[in-house]
């Protein structure tokens, strides 16, 4: 059996990785990297990781070490992504892919320079409701689809990150860095976004220089329709939430309940079916599995680097739109 050995840079989002890529049986763990020396000790020794170290360069120069897995801030996304490339590591990296689009070519281009395999972590392919409703849209269950609508909501208020980065434009931009949740998801139902108009408002969390709340109406290229809503300030729970509706049926759920409905025209169209809904604990284990599989057989990723660069551009196209009035801004699909 092919073993293959990871190495995580960034342990604070990477840590929730971490603690579920044990076990992994074509992969194990064998490197992690952080700038907080402490934290790194304590993984390192409780873990008993081979290669605990503050040091990217000597994580990158660890021949054991197949892939890695960037999972730091947004802003430093293409530069440790580009390294590990060139160093001959296949990348996972979290989302979203980078800050601006003019990173994500970089990005993409080094992939292809260096002939390694690059993915984007966008984990909402891989909860159980939402891969089931992308079954049911793409097997004929819910006949032909024309709506797509999903939302990201998230209060971030209290976690403004390490020296304040997710409050910083030049560092982050809400729509790119949480937002990417929401528009990948509709993305991956209704296939390339050509064209956005979007609004925003800015009505909660003052230090956050950005606009906290969007509404994105996106134009597929298959004459499917979408619409993206994202708050970063709402006084809500925190909900990623999936609405797919087809010419024989629709289904609706989220990443955080119990159950989703479906309605169907064979079955009942005047009523919905209340469906139970599997938790998303295992997402991380399967993301991480579906990429080794990549690697190991040499398959395109679920979420490539082009793929993720598209879902960036949409992004910042909506952003120039609400600077516009809400005007329709084409988006940037060649990568």
């Amino acid at each position: 059996m092919v073993q293959l050995g990871i190495g995580i840079v960034g342990l604070s989002m990477g840590y929730s990785h971490f603690l579920q890529y044990e076990g992994l049986p074509e992969a194990e763990l064998v490197a992690v990297c952080d700038v907080d020396a402490e934290l790194v000790a304590n993984v390192g020794r409780e873990f008993n990781v081979p290669l605990a170290t503050t040091d990217y360069d000597e994580l990158l120069a660890a021949e054991n070490v197949d892939i890695v897995l960037v999972a730091t801030p947004d802003y430093l996304h293409m530069e440790q992504t580009v390294k590990a490339l060139a160093a001959g590591k296949h990348v996972l990296v979290e989302k979203p892919m980078a800050h601006t689009i003019q990173q994500c070519q970089q990005m993409v281009d080094a992939a292809r320079k260096y002939g390694r395999k690059l993915m984007v972590a966008q984990v909402c392919r891989f909860h159980k409701f939402f891969q089931d409703a992308h079954k049911w849209a793409t097997d004929g269950t819910l006949g032909e689809i024309y709506f797509v609508a999903t939302s990201y909501i998230h209060n971030y208020e209290t976690i403004p990150g390490f020296d304040g980065w997710r409050f910083d434009p030049e560092k982050r931009h809400i729509l790119v860095g949480g937002g990417c949740h929401a528009i990948d998801l509709a993305r991956w139902f209704g296939g390339d976004v050509i064209a956005v108009s979007a609004l925003s408002n800015h009505f909660n969390i003052p230090q956050q220089q950005v606009d906290d709340m969007w509404i994105l109406n996106l134009q597929f290229a298959n004459d499917v329709i979408g619409r993206v809503t994202v708050s970063s300030g709402c006084q809500r729970p925190y909900n990623i939430d999936l609405e797919v509706w087809g010419t024989e049926g629709t289904v609706v759920g989220d990443n955080t309940s119990t159950t989703a409905k479906m309605s169907l025209r064979q079955v009942d169209k005047s009523r919905w079916m209340e469906l139970p809904i599997e938790p998303m604990t295992k997402a991380l284990t399967s993301e991480m599995e579906h990429f080794v599989d990549c690697v190991i057989n040499d398959k395109t990723p679920l979420i490539d680097g082009v793929d993720g660069a598209k879902t960036v551009a949409t992004a910042w196209a909506a952003i120039e739109s609400s600077h516009n009035g809400g005007a329709v801004v084409a988006v940037k699909n060649d990568f």
